[in-house]
């Protein structure tokens, strides 16, 4: 029976090596496409590489046999693909990018207050942090380094994720320039006071589209004006504007829960479907928006469950 080798690039969303033991399960495609192939499993420590060789997979002459493959490691979610052998060596036609698993996340890793790009300290130092809820209440009246501090892991990655797609220029321009005060900060969206013109500049830039709004509510004092979200692939940001009698204009800001679907699609979706948006998944769609030069990185890392 001829055999084919399968090389199979696989890193995380940064392009590093998985060092966990990956489970690779091949099973022949029951159409005609799969004749000659099998169902079998391979088991390997990837041990720094960035890539698995798998050998000795059966396979026909000529066209080869199509396989489903799918990928299972510790920490990650499962990822699958087709792929067809054919005799000899080749190269996988699928580069897989593993995803972190959201609900395996135990905390992150994100740098201190000094560490932080001064733009986002001097942000923070100008808080005037009020509680809408009962979930606000911890961070009023706090702003600065004891702000940042009392965040916790969900906040303070909802934070460094809004940031990072708030300021990438080449998605949605210069809105950055106008966040003024953050008022509140919760594991799925922020609440700040803009600076006039803003909704101006949004609507005349071909970047942004035009959004839903009935799930916002606006904060006390303020009645909702209209929404927009950035038109690209991946983690749309969404700005839910609101006026007071004063003139005087805020956002709600959230990442979308729905963005990145169209490449990602069952990987991340069952973590937004009828569930608050998990800050964990942004931090990977972020990833996943630029795989190649990484600019929408939040500048945190995922510590996941042992």
């Amino acid at each position: 029976m001829p055999l084919g080798n399968l090389e199979l690039p696989i890193t995380d969303l940064l392009r590093r090596p998985i060092g966990d033991p990956v489970l690779v399960e091949m099973r022949r495609d029951a159409g005609p496409a799969g004749a000659g192939g099998g169902d079998f499993d391979f088991t390997a420590e990837p041990g720094g590489a960035t890539a698995l060789s798998l050998n000795g997979i059966p396979t026909r002459g000529g066209p080869g046999s199509l396989y489903r493959i799918r990928i299972s490691v510790r920490g990650y979610l499962p990822c699958s693909f087709a792929q067809f052998i054919t005799e000899g060596d080749q190269l996988s036609i699928q580069r897989v990018y593993l995803v972190r698993d959201p609900k395996r996340v135990a905390s992150i890793d994100a740098p201190p207050f000094g560490k932080l790009p001064e733009a986002l300290r001097n942000w923070l130092g100008d808080a005037r942090m009020i509680a809408l809820a009962t979930e606000d209440e911890d961070l009023a009246g706090k702003s600065g380094e004891d702000l940042y501090d009392a965040l916790g892991n969900e906040r303070k990655a909802a934070l460094l994720n809004i940031f990072a797609k708030a300021r990438h220029k080449g998605t949605v321009g210069l809105i950055w320039n106008f966040f003024e005060r953050l008022l509140v900060i919760r594991r799925d969206r922020c609440f700040v006071e803009m600076k006039a013109g803003i909704e101006a500049v949004v609507s005349e830039d071909s970047r942004f589209v035009s959004a839903p709004s009935t799930l916002h509510k606006p904060m006390p004092g303020y009645r909702l004006s209209n929404s927009v979200k950035s038109d690209d692939q991946h983690a749309n940001i969404q700005l839910t504007f609101q006026r007071n009698a004063a003139g005087g204009i805020a956002a709600d800001v959230d990442i979308d829960e729905h963005s990145g679907f169209a490449h990602w699609g069952e990987v991340l979706r069952n973590h937004f479907t009828k569930h608050r948006t998990n800050p964990y998944a942004i931090h990977e769609l972020l990833l996943a928006a630029d795989l190649e030069e990484h600019t929408l990185n939040p500048g945190y890392e995922l510590i996941m469950k042992a």
